[in-house]
């Protein structure tokens, strides 16, 4: 069993698997499909870039979003913003910018594997890369507009700082990046809260209070539009009614009841862990390691720990409601336990831990592989095939719902609306509407034209109704449509 070990964590397998998934994911980069959130913050983005300030065209009618939104992840759109101006409007530039973050966040992850002073007990890189790499969420969002690569990225740089050789100039530029985390993500706070965390269990009480007070000082620069009158009871009236609890604990009313909701909270935490199958590896193999090999763990790496369970405690509490996509926040973290517990076991161990370890290689490398396909599957010119869909329709450039993705590249020149509005109606009375309500919305709202995406046409749980409505629709079809005027009628446009 320790050859067949041996195998499968040697350096020749984990390289080609990690090579492997390399290769397929530059390939996969090209003409890939437009995540919703490239499209829901490379509005915002787009706004910012032309007003100096965020809403959303996209979605109406809907606690005054279309006029100003105020809940926004601020320095991510401010960049994102700044990327517009330079290279235009287009999705490449906000997603190349997400990945160059995340290749400069591996060679800092590389060169600080390397350094003694910055970890006591040297870990593998190819282990650690491995899950960092051949890992879904990564495959996924490392070419998405997301605020959650930069945060992480952040983070652990924040982490770095406070190892090795302890001066006051570290201190300051740990506490600024964890302050930038938060900038960037309001769930960066939990950096602040790791980082002052770890020093006083190093007993560095003045270390700690100097990174409290920057690290704060950086991120009260997160209400720097929210000081106008009236805008931070806007701020918190729409925060209070968005379409999933974002809000969290911090809608309870009184200190009683927030230490109730964060202990109820805290008791589902594991459920961010083991959310899908994309996680299940990673957490799977950190969880596994600490129940079998913690005490070694935590001789070797102790301050990562500390810094790790304060960062998991702080995202529960503090942060916004439990998601998988946060998990990226604690990766490099539990790469590195992960990649240990791997070393730990591969000479003399017991053959069923060995073999757990193989398991969990391979089902790792499975779910990336898995994502990729997915990735591959869905691939579409999304802009070309939102101008051809567009082109003369409607004929007076009335608002038309299209599916969010159609922005790019479209947004200055049409009023598009996305479905996301329908469904936040919905979610707003807590039910689905029936196709009459629906289009009773539509009307309502100015709407005579939309156009159908092909995943809306099938196992639409958002719409049932659309199942039976467009049955007989060719598989991967646009559908462009109008409402019969005076009717419940939906007429196909050809």
């Amino acid at each position: 069993m320790d050859k067949v070990y041996g195998f499968f964590t040697g350096k020749r397998f984990i390289l080609t698997i990690i090579l492997l998934t390399v290769v397929a994911f530059f390939f996969s980069l090209f003409d890939r499909y437009i995540y919703i959130d490239d499209a829901w913050f490379g509005e915002q983005a787009y706004w910012f870039s032309k007003l100096g300030y965020v809403k959303t065209s996209s979605i109406i009618d809907f606690y005054g979003w279309d006029e100003r939104l105020f809940v926004y992840h601020k320095l991510n759109i401010i960049i994102g913003a700044g990327l517009i101006k330079v290279f235009g409007w287009s999705p490449e530039p906000l997603r190349i910018f997400t990945l160059l973050v995340f290749l400069l966040f591996l060679f800092i992850v590389f060169k600080s594997l390397k350094s003694p002073a910055l970890f006591s007990a040297r870990v593998k890189s190819l282990p650690v890369f491995f899950f960092l790499i051949v890992n879904p969420l990564v495959l996924l969002f490392a070419f998405t507009f997301r605020p959650e690569i930069l945060v992480m990225s952040l983070g652990f740089y924040s982490f770095l700082l406070l190892n090795g050789k302890e001066t006051n100039l570290k201190i300051l530029l740990s506490a600024a990046l964890a302050g930038i985390a938060l900038l960037v993500h309001l769930n960066g706070v939990i950096f602040i809260v790791a980082g002052f965390g770890l020093l006083l269990m190093r007993k560095r009480l003045k270390s700690a209070l100097l990174f409290g007070f920057t690290a704060t000082l950086v991120a009260s620069l997160y209400f720097y539009d929210l000081w106008q009158p009236g805008h931070f009871d806007t701020f918190l009236y729409q925060i209070r009614h968005w379409p999933d609890d974002i809000a969290s604990n911090y809608n309870t009313g009184g200190w009683f009841s927030f230490i109730i909701a964060a202990l109820v909270k805290l008791s589902k935490e594991h459920q961010r862990f083991f959310w899908s199958p994309d996680v299940w590896g990673l957490s799977g193999a950190f969880v596994i390691a600490m129940v079998f090999k913690g005490r070694t763990l935590w001789t070797k790496h102790r301050d990562l720990l500390l810094y790790l369970l304060f960062a998991i405690i702080a995202l529960n509490v503090l942060g916004s409601h439990i998601a998988e996509v946060s998990m990226l926040l604690l990766m490099p973290y539990m790469a590195i336990i992960a990649a240990s517990f791997l070393s730990e076991i591969k000479i003399n161990a017991k053959a069923w831990m060995q073999l757990t370890g193989i398991v969990l290689i391979l089902f790792q490398t499975g779910t990336a592989a898995t994502g990729l396909a997915e990735t591959f599957e869905k691939k579409e010119n999304t802009v070309e095939i939102s101008a051809e869909m567009l082109a003369g329709f409607p004929e007076n450039n009335e608002i038309v719902p299209v599916p969010f993705r159609f922005i790019f590249n479209q947004i200055p020149f049409r009023r598009l609306v996305s479905f996301k509005t329908m469904e936040y109606h919905q979610a707003k009375y807590g039910r689905k509407y029936t196709k009459e309500e629906f289009l009773a919305l539509a009307l309502r709202l100015g709407i005579r034209h939309m156009i159908v995406a092909p995943e809306m046409l099938s196992n639409n749980k958002m719409y049932p109704w659309m199942n039976e409505e467009f049955k007989d629709v060719e598989k991967g079809s646009f559908v462009k449509l109008k409402i019969e005027p005076g009717s419940n009628n939906l007429l196909r446009v050809e």
